[in-house]
Formats: structure tokens, sequence, C-alpha cells
């Protein structure tokens, strides 16, 4: 009988737990598993990516950190996107590990086998890049994030992490008064053909927001309902008008944010740390504070 090896059932069992928005549980299996394979980048990666989750942000550099500065040794590695694991969360509970798919591809392995690439949707190196980054975003270290997101960036093989990395640079630069650095991050945008896939939760609408090509109303029309869509593309919005200068209308859309209760998403994660650390927002940070008490 086909094996699945240790380490993968740790982060199929890991990634599960986030599904289900039990993120304290699944930076647990991930502990435990590194206690077995210590400095484990791939662990180190899903790790900070979920302390990201529980607001351990100090945690989640640490973790990533460690991984990025192992990267140089590290073959890249496809992996999947949540419908691919929960098949496989089927097939290891039915008892079927021969149907279980790689879920860490390598580079050499794609090369033997370049038709499965289409289960797959990002790689080892940008999630451990593009998660570094945003863990530097929330804490306010827009300096720092921006050499993340640009390596994540670089290292991106698709249009969702290409394009989620140049808006988080978009942003952190319009935050550093810096916007002929944040035209050219546009620039590079503006070049690629975009494409339509049904996994998309709205950076390519938020990039088409800030080169102009869609109206602020447009943007939301893109939500559709969808609270994930709503939150990626709300905290956009809210910085547009923030960069515009219209706070009051920064605040409704993020409060807007915060009603979807999406709080797994790294942009509702992002308008609480506006809240909290922002002081242009005070206000609304105090008024949140009450509405909990």
């Amino acid at each position: 009988m086909t094996s699945v090896p240790l380490t993968d059932r740790y982060i199929i069992a890991a990634r599960l737990k986030g599904y289900l928005n039990k993120h304290e549980e699944s930076v647990a299996l991930l502990t435990e598993a590194l206690a077995q394979e210590p400095g484990s980048a791939r662990l180190l990666r899903f790790r900070g990516h979920r302390r990201i989750s529980i607001g351990d942000y100090a945690g989640a550099i640490e973790d990533l950190r460690a991984a990025a500065d192992q990267l140089p040794g590290v073959e890249d590695e496809y992996e999947m996107y949540q419908p691919e694991v929960e098949k496989d969360v089927v097939s290891l509970i039915l008892g079927r590990p021969e149907q279980v798919r790689p879920q860490h591809l390598t580079d050499t392995m794609a090369a033997r086998n370049p038709d499965v690439l289409d289960r797959y949707n990002t790689t080892l190196h940008a999630g451990i890049w593009y998660h570094l980054g945003v863990a530097q975003y929330l804490i306010g270290d827009f300096e720092g994030c921006l050499s993340s997101f640009r390596a994540a960036e670089e290292s991106s093989r698709h249009q969702e992490g290409i394009v989620a990395s140049q808006d988080w640079q978009y942003m952190a630069l319009r935050r550093l008064g810096r916007p002929a650095e944040a035209e050219e991050v546009l620039d590079r945008f503006r070049a690629i053909s975009l494409v339509q896939e049904d996994h998309l939760v709205g950076y390519e609408g938020r990039m088409q927001l800030y080169t102009g090509d869609v109206t602020p109303d447009q943007l939301w029309a893109m939500c559709d309902g969808n609270d994930l869509k709503t939150v990626t593309q709300g905290y956009g919005l809210g910085n547009w008008y923030y960069h515009e200068g219209d706070i009051d209308k920064a605040r409704e859309v993020f409060d807007g944010v915060l009603r979807t209760g999406v709080t797994h998403a790294f942009a509702y994660l992002a308008v609480k740390s506006e809240y909290a650390n922002n002081p242009d927002f005070a206000s609304a940070a105090s008024a949140a504070t009450t509405k909990e008490n």
C-alpha cells in the first residue's frame, strides 16, 4: 500500500484545521511536527501562516524568516489550494492513500510529469516570502515588507500570487509616501494579461481600482455577496479612500469589512491593525472597543 509521508499528513491535518477556523489547533499540530523535523522550511512556512491567523505576528515573522533563510538551498515546490487538499483529506479518512496526490511537487518531479501542474496554484518559495511580507505589513513595517513582497512577486508562477504581491507593495509604498515607486508597481501590473479564475478573491480588482480602470462602485459590485471577496476588496477600497484623504469614508468601508466576521482573512486582520495602530482611526478603535464591551 502507498504510504503518505508523516510530514505531509501533518500538513494536510493542519491545513484542514485552518479551513475550519481552528487556527490555534493548526499551529499546535505544526509545532508537534517541527519537534520531529526541526527547522523544516515547509513546516515553518505553514506554521508562520497560521500564526498570522491567530495574531502572533512576531512568531510568524520568526518562523517565516527562518524558512526564508534556507531558500537558497531548498528546491522550490508546488502547493495545492483548498479544494484539492480537501479531496486528499477524504482519501486519507477512507483509507485510500494511493489517491493522495503529492502535496509538495518539486520542480524536478514536475519536469517529469508537467501534466499534473494544473492541480497546483502556488509554490513554497512564493508562499514563504508572501506570508513574511504580510506579517511585516501587519506590524506596520512597511519598509521591511517591500523586499519580502518583491521576492514573492518574482518567485510566483501564477497570476494571483504576482498580483497580490504587487498589491501589498503598492499599499506599503503609498503609506511610505513614495508615489513614484508605487506607480512603477502599477506599471508591472498593467503589463499582465489578466485571466479570470474561480478561486480569485479580489486582488486584481483592487489593482484595477488603483490604476483607475474600475470605479469604487464597480469594485464593490465585483464582491457579488461573497464575504471573502468583500473583505479583500474592502481593505483595498478603504485604503484607496484613505490615500485620497477621505478618512470618514475609509472608516465606513473598514467597518463593513469587520462586519463580515471573516476573522482569518489577511484583509480583516489589516483593518484590525489599522484601528489598533493608525492614529487617524483612533476614534474607530475606541468605538470598536465600546461595542465589544
